[in-house]
């Protein structure tokens, strides 16, 4: 049994030698991704592309800007989200954006989603069903949250009463 784990223990050594060697690969990519998302040339990069398409950044990218670790990836992320969607058309996302961006009140996402869907292909018919899909959302997420309220101060009030 001695003699086997001697033969084995070379095999062993090389598998570990190995899982250590893959370990390190993925710090090292880790960290290598963590230095590319906070590199301010990469975010002067994306900074030019945004506005050569769109004309400006708008408000939240102006500011975001000055993080680099936080403006790289978000960017990343919206491309991901709203130009490489996996089951969905690039029109589609932007529609879900106009129903997001109604339900939060943002007027510069809306203004920004509505050209973009518009670009994509959609009508202003299927603009308006979006903001009118997300207003009904709306309201009643708000009634819900209201009415509650409302039933349990009702419920205090006949609590006292009595």
């Amino acid at each position: 049994m001695v003699e086997e784990e001697k033969k084995d223990s070379p095999k062993r050594a090389k598998n570990e030698f190995s899982q250590n060697r893959e370990a390190t690969d993925r710090l090292d990519l880790l960290l290598k991704t963590k230095k590319t998302m906070e590199d301010e040339e990469l975010t002067d990069t994306l900074a030019e592309m945004v506005k050569n398409k769109y004309g400006d950044l708008g408000f939240v990218l102006n500011v975001l800007k000055e993080r680099p670790q936080v403006f790289n990836p978000y960017l990343f992320k919206g491309i991901a989200t709203y130009r490489e969607p996996v089951a969905i058309s690039t029109k589609t996302a932007e529609l879900i954006a106009i129903g997001a961006s109604t339900a939060l009140r943002c007027e510069y996402c809306l203004e920004t989603h509505m050209k973009r869907a518009i670009d994509e292909g959609a009508s202003l018919d299927e603009v308006m069903d979006a903001i009118m899909v997300a207003g009904v959302i709306s309201e009643s997420s708000a009634w819900s949250v209201a009415f509650r309220k409302y039933k349990q101060q009702e419920a205090k009030m006949k609590k006292v009463n009595k």
